[in-house]
């Protein structure tokens, strides 16, 4: 009898929690330098692997992508102190964090590691050829 009581409680347990709703934010920043003008901070509003609603500061305003995300982007447009706490995010989050990753690693680089060799092609006329392969090195503009 407790035995079929506990198989039920979990088969109950498995089915209810399955059909959750998850509701997350993510913010981002986009950039190409250091320079405030490159850089774009968006934050976005998801439920359910649906984005709702974004912030972005190209626009300097909210954008809604549902009907409640419209409504939403709409009283968040009309309210300055949520707007200007928005833009501030830019400065305060991006610049900051963009600093330390341009130190940290994108200013690094790392020298190739690269092979010469002859060898004697399949088909064609000429009896060597000379391969260079290059590996392992950052950035990947030769």
């Amino acid at each position: 009898m407790a035995s079929s009581f506990l198989c039920f409680t979990l088969l109950f347990i498995t089915i209810y929690t399955a059909d959750g709703f998850l509701s997350y934010y993510v913010d981002r920043c986009q950039f190409n330098s250091t320079e405030l003008n490159d850089i774009e901070y968006i934050s976005s509003a998801y439920y359910n692997k649906l984005e709702i609603y974004r912030f972005s500061s190209s626009l300097g305003k909210f954008v809604g992508y549902t009907e409640y995300g419209v409504k939403q982007a709409d009283y968040f447009n009309k309210d300055t102190a949520i707007l200007s706490s928005m833009k501030t995010q830019k400065e305060t989050y991006c610049q900051h964090n963009i600093g330390i990753d341009y130190e940290s690693v994108l200013s690094k680089s790392v020298a190739p590691t690269v092979r010469l060799y002859s060898t004697t092609p399949v088909s064609g006329h000429h009896p060597a050829m000379l391969v260079c392969r290059v590996y392992d090195f950052y950035p990947k503009q030769i």
